[in-house]
């Protein structure tokens, strides 16, 4: 096979190699029951130091609040890569209420609460205060608009106009937040700022409940929703997301937003390769988000750092074969990227606006902003890794240095710190988080050096997934059809 031949291959085309040379997994236990139960670490229990100068032993406890979210707004540990940094959570809990199975925040979640806190365990549902977070808000949201300035990274950010985005770590709307109206009144609050906001959810409550839908549609900064729909089978959701709401309810929460003028886009985050990803499944649910009204998607591969016997379990209680869809998934990172390359094309050619966070298939996003939202809003963070392998695309076989992006990001209103910069320009000359390197970006290669490091341009026959692909699978024989 020629690198023209696979790069043209279809999805559909392409996982039949790939189904013929990773084998199923052949016995799988599709007895539903609980969810697996995270293995808690926990502390030391009644656990006393000798106090030298009472003479007396002293109880020792580190305890968490069960009662009140004390966290505020933040900038993401992955903004060195991400357009869109600026998080907020309004709930939090051991477990999160949607109990789905390919999740694996709660599992971390469990394991970093029970193993520094005596009270973990105990931890129910907590929420933040909203007068609190809206009283704070205020000391920020003034200074929207103003010129980039000094090391505060949440204030930059606020200074550029990124939006605040909910849902990141927990969801955020779910019955108790229906019946208390926590995220509600920060929305309200950001709706009353004109502030842009921008929510991930797997709720229907977004758009099925007016509250919510007025302070979205009436926020003269705009709001977008990213609902998690990565099915249209509702048999399959149940089993995958059991407390969830279903595929059409969600998709007519997604109609009546995107009638109020909110930006909805679909989310098949996680894409699984073997799992979610037939093509009658797919034809469907292009069909139904369409006739929705819903025109954009965001993609992601399952999380590499997600490899868990907790969740290979999961998946093998309701008789789905966990270890081949990690394997072409996410363990075999490029050709995981190739393939999911290959998959957003597909919605691409019926019509639909698809991008992805993964950096191999950066240069192929319909959209500069990863989240599907570069037409939408104005205010990013330009000086990431995303932007760096877009910004060297657009200057095609032009060398470009890191002088360059530099002055664009300068340009464009700013860094949003010093260590920032640090950080980007390391992922620039292709070191540090080997998770996030613009290099793999489809066609971004390097030609050079300068004072600064790495001098790149853009190339878009260079691609070692593809190279990868063809190492791999071109001794074969071809699939039967």
């Amino acid at each position: 096979m020629t690198f023209d031949e696979i790069n043209s291959m279809d999805y559909w085309e392409a996982r039949k190699y790939i189904a013929t040379a990773v084998p199923r997994q052949t016995t799988l236990n599709n007895s539903p029951g609980d969810l697996y139960k995270q293995k808690q670490k926990g502390r030391k229990s009644n656990y006393h130091q000798f106090n030298l100068a009472t003479g007396e032993m002293d109880k020792l406890e580190r305890i968490l609040s069960t009662e009140g979210l004390q966290s505020f707004i933040e900038v993401s540990l992955r903004a060195q890569s991400c357009p869109m940094p600026l998080n907020l959570d309004t709930w939090d809990g051991l477990r999160c209420p949607m109990g789905c199975r390919y999740c694996f925040a709660d599992y971390f979640r469990s394991s970093l609460y029970t193993s520094f806190f005596d009270n973990g365990k105990n931890l129910k549902l907590r929420h933040c205060d909203p007068a609190v977070i809206n009283k704070e808000l205020d000391k920020l949201l003034v200074h929207k608009g103003e010129k980039v300035s000094g090391e505060n990274e949440v204030l930059n950010a606020v200074r550029l106009g990124i939006p605040i985005r909910f849902g990141i770590r927990f969801e955020d709307f779910h019955n108790a937040e229906r019946k208390h109206g926590i995220s509600l009144a920060v929305l309200e609050h950001l709706r009353d700022w004109g502030y842009p906001t921008m929510i991930n959810t797997k709720s229907s409550i977004p758009g099925s409940d007016d509250r919510y839908l007025k302070a979205l549609s009436e926020n003269k900064g705009k709001a977008a929703i990213h609902f998690t729909l990565i099915s249209s089978d509702e048999e399959f959701l149940k089993r995958m997301e059991p407390a969830a709401p279903g595929f059409h309810a969600r998709l007519e929460a997604g109609r009546r937003l995107t009638q109020a003028g909110v930006r909805v886009v679909a989310r098949i985050e996680p894409w699984m390769m073997f799992i979610n990803d037939s093509k009658g499944m797919v034809d469907e649910y292009i069909g139904w988000i369409k006739e929705a009204g819903v025109t954009h998607l965001t993609f992601d591969s399952y999380s590499y750092s997600a490899n868990s016997r907790g969740l290979a379990t999961n998946f093998q209680k309701i008789g789905l074969d966990w270890d081949r869809m990690f394997l072409t998934s996410s363990d075999s990172q490029g050709l995981s990227s190739l393939m999911l390359g290959k998959f957003m094309r597909y919605f691409r050619n019926n019509g639909l606006n698809c991008s992805t966070f993964d950096q191999g298939n950066a240069p192929e996003n319909d959209d500069w902003v990863c989240c599907s939202v570069g037409d939408f809003f104005t205010g990013f963070n330009w000086g990431c890794g995303v932007m760096a392998i877009r910004f060297i695309q657009s200057r095609g076989t032009r060398p470009t240095t890191w002088r360059d992006f530099e002055n664009w990001v300068l340009s464009k209103g700013g860094w949003l710190s010093t260590n920032l910069r640090k950080d980007v320009m390391t992922l620039w000359n292709a070191e540090g988080d080997k998770a996030w390197p613009i290099d793999w970006g489809q066609g971004v290669t390097a030609i050079g050096n300068n004072e600064d490091g790495l001098v790149w341009n853009y190339q878009g026959n260079d691609d070692f997934r593809v190279r990868l692909f063809r190492d791999v699978f071109c001794g074969l024989p071809a699939p039967k059809v």
